[in-house]
């Protein structure tokens, strides 16, 4: 029986080579993207999973309550050793992410024979033994207790090739940003991709103890009056021990360190598994563009089987005779439906096949096209079993889901009326249910447009907007050692290369992801104010060189240390003061420095334009001015930089040079929503193209139906724009009806995303009839070559009575 069922399965398919094609096309990108998306999700939802006791793993984290309440994943430094000594936990750890990135080794003589610039990102961490109780890593050489004594690090399988190649790593010297000499006292397996825990070195807590002048090192690791956002403390807690008890635990700790400032702070248990997703920590991926991908999912699966419905039930009229023959030499019902039903699953699995070919050849290349690093796997883990229970359950959805109801409609047909043509539109599956099924796939296009269009709109907002200052022809350079160099001599040798308008030595340009916040006290005020002020410092020429703008007052002097403050409109408005004169000359305390106001700034946004701008002070600290900004003229680019590289390297010749430019550091911080916005892009454009099959199936059936209407029209001197108004009016009613749907919907969704930006843009009447006329010109395109071909046909050939 089954034999005989793929037989005739394989007959009728060749029979019917373009609708074979047409469905296995639709399915299987539908099932390419079902994939992706899969493999999208699963990625995330198993970020840290392979740590055995991952469950009981808890970051400690810090909830700021000074103006609203505000939350950080850093703790103050002391955190960890509080939590080892007066809770319940098993083991405790610090980690502190450090972003050096010169790396060299060190011969016998101590001098470097080989240098490498890591990153981006952290790489590096300074942590204790106890990190490696809490997460699980294979040690391919060495053990944890190493890391007990200062000076010492451990590296990854990866940097143990990559700097010794063949060679054995033990006890070889690695020297950090030309400061620090790091025996190497073990290996571990490298970090695989779905990890938030991405270090390749391990550098012992011990050596920032020893070494207090380092970057990490001195006064601030034994304060709890400050909290750097990547200082971590981690907590593994006993089998059976709520977080419920830990967090009673926490703010007892939060009481006794904190002191007067307690109701100022909190330290919050969060599950290390849950971080990856939380918002209110920066977690990479929140749940909502989880949610947001399985959506896409599922429409682009609902839409490619909406498809296969509308296909098949326009071949039913075709194969009426066939079913009739079946039933009258005593095939049953539910041999007619499973026959049909092996036709869609031999369908399906070729689709399944293709899609899967698609997506796994595409895998590699996801990342790269899309700028998006760590949002899919790089390759496909042929031993995750849930990978294969979710194609067989993907495959057996589509084919009861896409063949369920055409094949009861073909089981359904009577014998008699079969063979004697006399099956009606309803019998054959419905005009009625085929066209909810085009506004169905119509309103989830139109959704995807209306979301590709708002997006679009915002991030060409975000992207052109002014940000209160000029950011084009600015470029970055690091200072590794501000305070071993003579600023000014240095800025005047830049000054006198051709094409350098200006140069600043700051810590922060005016608009960065990286920010300094501290407490505040006005004047002769008793108590700092209950917000936090955005330090950004800079020397006399960061307001000229970005061209930021003096709204009252004057310019802070020349100095190597705080000698004056310059605060934008917002710090004035904060501070209670109606105008920008009423600041200027009343003194300030930032870092514990009490100074005069010199100046008022206009605002300008200091962060993305998802947040609101903040109060702001600038003031010079040399010893901190890690970065130097300058301001280029159009003309000669290449060779300016290349004598700004060669004056740098004569004054840092131990160091590798590092430049950026501002307005593209800026954009990077709408990098995810770009990325979300070529991906719904491309899902948009797959839903329309599934959706056009769809609709050139339904213009084929109703090509079919009309057949005879059309020759008596045609008989009665109708025209082919008549003609053609026919299956156009039929469309345009379908979209219109589909947009009534879609508009509403887009819109709420819409507004509800750009709630996130403080400055956004408005969903106005154009981009929703834009929406449904990109929808309505594809659809009438789609349609013309069916609509043509029917209008064309012979009236006698359709009129004839057989």
């Amino acid at each position: 029986m089954l034999q005989n069922y793929l037989k005739i399965t394989w007959r009728n398919l060749r029979r019917n080579r373009v609708y074979t094609f047409l469905n296995v096309l639709g399915l299987s990108l539908g099932i390419a993207c079902g994939l992706m998306v899969f493999w999208f999700i699963r990625f995330h939802t198993t970020h840290d999973a392979f740590h055995a006791n991952i469950d009981r793993i808890y970051q400690v984290t810090t909830e700021f309550h000074f103006d609203g309440t505000s939350y950080s994943k850093g703790v103050p430094p002391p955190t960890w050793k509080a939590v080892r000594d007066e809770t319940s936990a098993l083991s405790a750890t610090i980690c502190i992410e450090g972003y050096e990135k010169l790396m060299a080794l060190i011969d016998a003589n101590g001098r470097p024979v080989k240098k490498f610039k890591e990153g981006p990102g952290a790489k590096l961490a300074y942590t204790t033994p106890e990190y490696f109780k809490i997460f699980d890593y294979q040690w391919q050489v060495g053990a944890p207790s190493s890391l007990k004594k200062p000076n010492t690090v451990v590296i990854s399988e990866g940097m143990a090739k990559k700097y010794f190649g063949d060679d054995d790593p033990i006890g070889r010297i690695i020297k950090l940003e030309n400061q620090l000499n790091l025996e190497v006292t073990g290996i571990v397996n490298s970090p695989p991709e779905n990890t938030d825990l991405p270090y390749e070195f391990f550098v012992s807590f011990a050596t920032l103890e020893n070494n207090r002048d380092f970057s990490y090192g001195g006064p601030d690791l034994d304060t709890w009056s400050g909290v750097n956002s990547g200082t971590y403390c981690f907590a593994l807690l006993p089998e059976g021990f709520s977080a419920a008890r830990f967090q009673v635990q926490l703010d007892s700790i939060n009481n006794k360190y904190h002191g007067k400032d307690a109701k100022a702070y909190a330290h919050l248990a969060v599950k290390f598994s849950e971080m990856h997703h939380m918002e209110r920590y920066d977690g990479p991926v929140p749940y909502k563009w989880i949610y947001i991908m399985a959506t896409l999912g599922l429409f682009l699966i609902a839409t490619a089987c909406f498809n296969f419905i509308n296909m098949a039930t326009a071949q039913a009229m075709r194969r009426a005779k066939e079913v009739g023959i079946r039933k009258a030499v005593g095939g049953k019902r539910g041999q007619v439906f499973f026959q049909f039903i092996s036709e869609t699953g031999v369908i399906t699995l070729f689709a399944l096949i293709i899609g899967f070919t698609l997506a796994t050849l595409s895998l590699p290349y996801l990342n790269e096209s899309l700028n998006l690093g760590g949002g899919w796997p790089s390759k496909v883990s042929w031993n995750d079993t849930t990978l294969w229970l979710f194609i067989l359950g993907l495959f057996v959805t589509v084919v009861f889901l896409a063949g369920s109801y055409p094949g009861l409609i073909l089981a359904g047909f009577r014998p008699v009326a079969a063979l004697k043509g006399g099956i009606s539109q309803q019998q054959a599956g419905g005009l009625n249910i085929r066209r909810s099924l085009i506004v169905v796939q119509f309103v989830l296009i139109q959704l995807l447009i209306i979301c590709t269009l708002v997006i679009n709109g915002q991030v060409d907002f975000m992207m052109n907007k002014s940000v209160g200052y000029e950011t084009k022809g600015i470029v970055e350079i690091n200072i590794p050692t501000p305070d071993k160099i003579n600023q000014t001599t240095f800025r005047e040798r830049l000054l006198e290369i051709p094409g350098i308008k200006n140069a600043t030595f700051c810590l922060f340009t005016p608009t960065t992801n990286s920010n300094n916040t501290s407490n505040v006290r006005f004047d002769t005020r008793q108590k700092d104010e209950v917000w936090q002020m955005n330090n950004k410092n800079g020397d006399e020429h960061y307001l000229e060189t970005f061209g930021l703008t003096l709204v009252a007052g004057k310019n802070i002097p020349h100095s190597d240390t705080i000698q004056g403050y310059l605060i934008n409109e917002k710090a004035v408005e904060r501070l209670g003061l109606k105008d920008p004169e009423e600041a200027v000359g009343k003194t300030m305390n930032v870092w514990g420095v009490t100074a005069p106001i010199y100046g008022v700034l206009k605002n300008w946004n200091n962060r993305s334009f998802s947040a609101e701008i903040e109060p702001i002070a600038i003031f010079t600290f040399k010893n901190i001015h890690y970065n130097c900004a300058i301001k280029l003229s159009s003309t000669n680019l290449q060779q300016t930089m290349k004598a700004v590289e060669k004056l740098w390297n004569g004054y840092f010749p131990d160091h590798l040079y590092e430049q950026s430019f501002l307005d593209e550091s800026i954009a990077r911080n709408y990098e995810f929503v770009n990325t979300m916005l070529r991906l719904v892009r491309i899902f948009s454009m797959i839903a329309i193209f599934i959706g056009c099959l769809g609709l050139y199936g339904l213009i084929k059936f109703m090509a079919v139906q009309k057949a005879k209407e059309i020759g008596v029209r045609k008989v009665l001197g109708a025209t082919l724009a008549q003609i053609l108004n026919l299956f156009g009016r039929e469309i345009a009613v379908l979209v219109l009806l589909a947009f009534l749907i879609a508009a509403p919907v887009g819109w709420y969704l819409m507004d509800a995303w750009l709630k996130d930006y403080t400055y956004r843009i408005p969903i106005g009447l154009g981009t929703m009839i834009f929406a449904v006329l990109i929808t309505l010109g594809v659809a009438l395109l789609t349609s013309s070559y069916e609509s043509i071909k029917a209008a064309l046909v012979n009236p006698a050939k359709s009129l004839k009575s057989e």
